[in-house]
């Protein structure tokens, strides 16, 4: 994965499946810095450093089962 234009798309193809998952959320994602943000209402605030961890954080706050 040495090419950062294919790890971008691969990290925005994730972004995209999340906003899919969980459409009662807004996600945000920072490829670079890594920062990954879901937001629900004004209290509800989730920060990750990966897409995967952020999944799982929000799988347990929807209290859904991890596959």
């Amino acid at each position: 994965m040495n090419d950062p234009l294919i790890w971008e798309l691969e990290q925005a193809a994730y972004l995209h499946r999340l906003r899919a998952e969980f459409p009662d959320f807004g996600i945000v994602a920072d490829f670079r810095r890594p920062l990954w943000i879901a937001v629900r209402g004004r209290h509800l605030f989730v920060k990750a450093p990966d897409g995967v961890t952020l999944r799982e954080h929000l799988l347990r706050i929807t209290r859904r089962p991890l596959p």
